[in-house]
């Protein structure tokens, strides 16, 4: 089941908050005018530029894991805001929009610019700027899904349950992991920390015998720019899907994933095959074997 690009019926719902704001919930209110511009995310639009010309697996998962970095924008519009220049404070109403599609499930409404927003609204609007990854993880646990860019082209709808499975253990962890294989430039060093110390993802896949039955199971390798053969990791099993959508994925450690490698005489790892790709040498994988 993929998203429809038919445009959800108008029904809308408000998360609510009185005074403060909850942990977690910066506040600035970006109420820029679209055409002057404001935060934006694009490597997700350009993955739904992606998703508008293809709609399958891959280019699925390829939208959420773009998610799990920068920023995505709620629509706040229908707040209370005594100044917005100065943002949400005590005594106002912050009003986060979701709304209930065709398939009766209230699902989080986000964007990747401000002008998306207000081709929703058909009106300016205003936004609250959330990192990506805390905006799935709501959409995930406080909603049924979230739509992202509703009325643009390559509108996105993930249902709770296809988030959970694409993010993994949970949003935070595969933020972090994900943003230490985003560096420019990248400091292997400092990523290998990060990811050493989080966990990632192993693809494999089902092996049957001549009768269809399930005989084993084999982990998928990928050939380097070298043509030597590497083990595969992923920040989240999305990152794993948009390379090969039909494996399985498994959560461990990075450090037994280097021990299969040195087992297998890998010449090293690649991290989120997909890309952009983190290419850990064979040099390192004893380090890293040993924790």
């Amino acid at each position: 089941r993929y998203p429809s690009q038919s445009k959800p019926p108008l029904r809308r719902g408000f998360l609510v908050f009185h005074g403060e704001p909850p942990a977690g919930y910066r506040r600035r209110m970006n109420d820029v005018n679209p055409a002057t511009g404001g935060v934006t995310n694009p490597s997700v639009r350009a993955a739904l530029d992606r998703w508008a010309e293809r709609k399958d697996a891959q280019t699925f998962a390829d939208v959420i894991r773009r998610a799990l970095a920068g920023s995505l924008l709620l629509d706040t519009t229908d707040s209370v805001i005594a100044d917005p220049a100065v943002g949400f404070g005590p005594g106002d109403t912050m009003a986060i929009a979701s709304q209930r599609d065709n398939a009766g499930k209230q699902v989080l409404l986000a964007y990747t610019a401000h002008e998306h927003l207000a081709l929703a609204r058909q009106q300016p609007g205003r936004s609250l700027v959330q990192p990506a990854a805390s905006v799935l993880e709501m959409a995930a646990t406080k909603y049924e899904g979230i739509v992202i860019d509703g009325r643009s082209p390559g509108a996105f709808i993930a249902y709770a349950d296809e988030l959970r499975r694409a993010i993994g253990t949970d949003a935070a962890t595969a933020a972090r992991a994900t943003a230490a294989t985003l560096g420019q430039p990248l400091d292997l060093e400092e990523a290998l920390a990060v990811l050493a110390a989080e966990t990632v993802y192993v693809p494999f896949e089902q092996v049957r015998d001549a009768d269809g039955r399930e005989a084993g199971i084999r982990v998928p390798g990928a050939t380097g720019p070298d043509g030597r053969s590497y083990a595969v990791a992923g920040t989240a099993p999305a990152q794993l899907w948009a390379w090969s959508p039909s494996v399985g994925t498994q959560p461990t450690t990075l450090a037994t994933i280097a021990r299969v490698a040195l087992d297998n005489g890998d010449a090293g790892i690649v991290v989120n095959p997909a890309g952009p790709p983190v290419l850990i040498p064979g040099d390192r994988l004893a380090a890293l074997a040993a924790g």
